[in-house]
Order: structure tokens, then sequence, then C-alpha cells
């Protein structure tokens, strides 16, 4: 059995600790302990969880730079959530971290995201006992247990649907056997690269030159390289019977034959479960490596497909709205329903879907049509519960993922500040983003951010909708603020002019209205948030 973070619990160096919050993760799987010096979400991004989440690591913290900032405690929490961590070791509470707040215990007690608090107002306490301990018990548990197959299979119990990839099970088995794993083609192409330890490096090209370029048929133990690493090679077929090996690069001495086949079986029967067709990869492959930054496989897949990945200059989502309940082979049509339209209009280089999201991307235009007219042309004939953004003048494929991660990090923001639009652009998903950073920097910010709407929504509640209608609703056009107010547009004259008078200037005029925009934009999304917030607290009761 793997060693969870309940079985932590019992060692010498964590006896005095206390669970604070997230019991319901006790039962996960841990793999490695880290140090949290710096909360900082935003740096996290990318650098210290790169890819798919496959992650199981504790990581201890003092929250020092955090310890009076409970909305960055909370964004952390998040973040480590997302990259896998299984749960946070405190230490210094009463002393630097007054206490931990009901906000943090929430939280991790909705993720199951483990607490676990240190004897308080202890400054004797040394971080490095319990990371000696705890990779002590981990690497025991390790050679005492050897059956792969069946620890993967526990891990991934704890991964969502969308996260069970074959790229999970070659990096999990790095870590685990601490080597480099290669997967390839009957070409010595590269599917999967996992390089042991991170900052190593790929030794594919010396694999092929040992092996003459075509992988033994039948697995045999380690041999040694003319560099001085060891290899094993064991094919590996999946479910259409197409053919991949897999080969395990120790740098300085041998595995175990046993933990070596059992590495080929793990990945042989993730692949036969999960990835139906791997070998014979289809082009929505190419879109995951895109958007999960997996060069090699993109560069690898673009090569196949004859894919100019260079070519990639709009981004189309399709974003089911919350709630929808619509399964994955409805949008999978809708996906293509979209890439038929857009191909007239747009040379389209790939289409398909993930993590939930149907995704298009195009090459050049074909037309002078505005994107936004051809996007309310198809959105007349789409599902009404999808809501469409457009990600144009991308120049990389660095650019397409970064557009996608905001897309999906704001679009809820984006849906409570545009509540009347189908179809978003990258740029309004970007405004939202700076207005919920604007929320979570606290009441201060808000406060500075609104002082120039101070006392127009207690003074006038119709005018204040009016002039948020008008600016986010209605692109500051006065019929079309009529007719979603359900007034005569007389009326809507009259009271854009009292809002006139109010501000000492004319409202859809720049600079001042763009003040203006994101002061209600930020009201609008404060509101909303507080609005949830109370129903869910509603809920509860």
């Amino acid at each position: 059995m793997s060693v969870t973070v309940e079985d932590l619990l019992k060692l010498p160096s964590l006896l005095g600790a206390g669970v604070a919050a997230g019991r319901s993760g006790l039962k996960k799987v841990v793999t490695s302990i880290s140090v949290l010096e710096y909360a900082n979400p935003e740096m996290m991004n990318d650098a210290l969880f790169p890819g798919d989440f496959y992650g199981g690591e504790i990581a201890i913290t003092g929250f020092i730079n955090a310890r009076e900032d409970v909305p960055l405690q909370l964004a952390t929490i998040r973040r480590l959530y997302e990259g896998g961590e299984v749960g946070l070791i405190l230490y210094y509470v009463g002393i630097f971290l007054k206490e931990i707040a009901p906000e943090v215990t929430a939280l991790a007690d909705e993720l199951g995201f483990v607490l676990i608090c240190m004897p308080k107002n202890r400054m004797d306490l040394r971080y490095s006992e319990v990371i000696t301990e705890v990779m002590h018990a981990i690497i025991s548990e390790q050679k005492r247990d050897t059956y792969l197959v069946g620890e993967m299979l526990e891990r991934f119990g704890y991964l969502p649907e969308s996260q069970r990839t074959v790229e999970s099970v070659v990096r999990m088995l790095r870590d685990r056997l601490r080597c480099s794993l290669f997967l390839v083609d009957g070409r010595f192409r590269p599917v999967n690269v996992a390089v042991w330890p991170q900052a190593g490096v790929s030794s594919l090209a010396e694999l092929e030159q040992f092996y003459h370029g075509e992988a033994p048929g039948l697995s045999k133990e380690m041999e040694r390289l003319p560099s001085g690493r060891w290899v094993f090679c064991a094919p590996v077929r999946d479910a259409d019977n197409a053919g991949l090996s897999l080969f395990l690069v120790r740098e300085d001495q041998k595995l175990h034959a046993q933990l070596c086949l059992q590495a080929a079986e793990a990945v042989r029967l993730f692949i036969g479960v999960w990835s139906r067709g791997y070998g014979n990869v289809g082009i929505e492959e190419l879109l995951k490596a895109i958007l999960n930054d997996e060069p090699v496989k993109m560069r690898r897949l673009a090569e196949i497909f004859r894919v100019d990945v260079k070519s990639i200059h709009h981004m189309f989502l399709l974003m089911p709205e919350k709630g929808s309940g619509k399964k994955d082979r409805d949008l999978e049509r809708e996906v293509r329903d979209a890439s038929t339209f857009l191909g007239q209009y747009f040379e389209i280089c790939i289409s398909g879907t993930h993590q939930g999201i149907g995704v298009v991307f195009t090459g050049q235009e074909c037309t002078t049509t505005e994107p936004e007219q051809i996007l309310e042309t198809f959105y007349e004939e789409a599902d009404k519960e999808i809501r469409l953004v457009s990600c144009p003048g991308l120049q990389d494929t660095a650019q397409v993922r970064s557009a996608y991660l905001l897309c999906t990090e704001y679009a809820e923001d984006a849906g409570c500040i545009y509540p009347c639009r189908h179809i978003l652009t990258g740029s309004e998903l970007e405004f939202a983003g700076a207005c919920r950073q604007t929320l979570d920097q606290g009441e201060k910010a808000i406060l500075e951010k609104t002082a120039c709407l101070k006392g127009l929504e207690e003074q006038d509640a119709e005018l204040y909708r009016t002039l948020e209608t008008f600016l986010l609703d209605a692109d500051s056009n006065i019929a079309r603020t009529a007719e979603l107010l359900y007034l005569h547009k007389n009326t809507v004259k009259y009271r854009v002019g009292k809002l006139h008078a109010f501000f000492c200037c004319r409202i859809q005029k720049m600079p001042e209205a763009g003040r203006l925009y994101e002061a209600a934009a930020v009201l609008r999304l404060l509101r909303d948030s507080a609005l949830s917030k109370r129903t869910k607290e509603g809920g509860k009761v």
C-alpha cells in the first residue's frame, strides 16, 4: 500500500500536529514533500505545475508573505489543489500566521485539501524533521511495495476524468522510479517523453542510435548504453494493436527487472483503458498537446498531420453554460458544425474538445466579413446553451495556450459582467480577469475603483441601472438600452441626459467612459459574488 496523508500523521515529527481542515483528503497518496517559501499563485502557473495534473505532493509553509492576506492564502490553496498537491503543513501558527481564517478552512474542506497545523506558538520546530521522516516513509514503502499497477490505479482514483491520460501515467512513473521514460512509435518518433530529473537532457537520439532505429520486439533486462546509462525496452500495444515501444533510462544504476516489467504493464493497461487508438493518435491529440504545452509531442504530431502550428492566428471556443448538463457527444457535434461553418471563412487548422470545451483553431481569413458577424450568423443556428468566445491576433502557440487559460479561468466572471452577450472576445475575458483581481485585492481596492459611482445607486437606483445597462450591455446605444430595459427611447435619452449632468461629462466619452465602465463592471461582479455567497450559505442552513 502507498503512503497516505493519514499515515504521515503517525510519524514522530507530526504526532503533535492536528488536522485543521480537509479531512476527506486523508486517504490521498503522498509521493513527495516540498517547501512553499513564497505564496504567489501567478508564479505557480506553469513553472511549478507544468502539463497535466498528476501531483501527489504535500507542501510545508508558514504563509510568511501572506500571513495577513486571506484572499492570497485562498488563491494559493486553490492553485496548489489544481496542481495536484494533496495538502499543506502549516508552521508557526500563532506567531507569524496568527490564526487559520474560517474562509481558508472552508475552502480546504470543500476541496478535500488537507491542512495540517503544527503545534501553535512554537518557533523551535524545524522543517527538516518532517521532510526527513516523510521522505524516509515514502522511500521505504516504495521499496516494500513493488506492485506499480495497483499504486498507479490508486493514485488515478483521485484524478478528474479529464486528466486520466497516458501522459499522466508516464510522468507518475518517472517520479516513482526516478528514471526517464520514452514512449515511441514504430519509426522512433516520440509520443510521450518524461525526463528525470526534469532539468535533465533527453537521450532519445542515443537510444535510436543504440538500437539502429528499430526497437527490440521482446522485453529484456536493462542494458548498458555507451554513455554509461542503463536502458530497458518493452513493446506496448494499444487496443487497436498499434505498435509502440516504452524505454526506461536510468542514470546511475539498474532498475529491478520486475519494476521495469510492471512499468510497461502499467502503461499498457492505461493505454487500453483510457486511450484507444493511442498509437494512431487522432489530430485532436495535437490540439491537446498545444493546450497542455507539450512541445515534443506537438512537433511530432504536427509533422505527422502536416499541420503548420505557426499558421494558427485565431481561436474559437464553445463553452457550455454552467449547469447546462451538456454531454460530450453533444459538444463534439457542435464543434463539428462550427468547424464546417467557419471553414467557409477561415482556413481550418484543428478542431476538437478539451476539458469540456469545444476548440477550433483557424489560420488565414478567406473573407472580408468581420469575425463578430460570422459568429452571430453561426449562433443563430447553434445551441443556445453554448457561449462563444473569439480570440484573434494570436502570434504563436504560447499565446494560444495563454488565451485558453484566460478564458477557462474568467469565463464565469465574464458571463456575470456581460449576461446579455452570447459571444465574448478575448479582450472581454481579460477585462473580466482584471475586475476579479480588484475584488481579490480587498475592500480598499474596490472602493478606489468604484469611487466615481459613489452615491448614484443610493440616490437613484433606476438611473444607476440605466447607466449600467447603457455601458455594459448596450455598447452605449440608446435604442438597445431601451430594448433591454423595456423603456421608450425618449425615456432613455432623458435619463442619459441626467447622467451627463450628474457626472459633469458625456458618459460615453473617453477617458471618462472608461472609468465608469470599469467601476460598473466591478460593482456588478461584486454584487453577483455576494449573491452567490448568500445562496451557498442559505443552502447549508
